[in-house]
């Protein structure tokens, strides 16, 4: 499993450090699985968290969205951005801690929509 070789493995104490700061917030709820560990809300996943060979990597799944106000986020797919860490001293807690923030409130705001799509097609018919 994913958690146990980043809990035990050369990036531990950047995992334990982001580990605590996402379970800090009492709407994160955490998922093992072999390939990461992912952390996520009630409106689906916030951050997931994996060791590479050379790097620690936080990827946030609204990253796409998050990217507007954090340009230091990296990666192009069509959802997800990435934050890097080599040693703990990289984390930047506070500014984290406002990505995870905006996290939750484009989740909220994704939701709201959904809703209202919803309402519109129920009052269509």
């Amino acid at each position: 499993m994913q958690y146990d070789i980043d809990r035990k493995g050369k990036f531990a104490d950047i995992f334990a450090k982001v580990r605590e700061i996402l379970l800090s917030y009492p709407q994160m709820s955490e998922l093992k699985n072999s390939k990461q560990t992912s952390y996520y809300d009630e409106y689906g996943v916030v951050a997931m968290l994996r060791a590479k060979e050379d790097k620690f990597v936080i990827s946030f799944g609204r990253g796409s969205k998050l990217k507007e106000k954090f340009p230091n986020l990296q990666g192009d797919g069509k959802v997800v951005r990435h934050l890097y860490f080599k040693t703990v001293n990289d984390i930047n807690e506070k500014e984290l801690k406002k990505m995870l923030e905006e996290s939750f409130i484009l989740g909220i705001e994704a939701n709201e929509i959904k809703d209202l799509r919803r309402e519109n097609e129920f009052r269509k018919n």
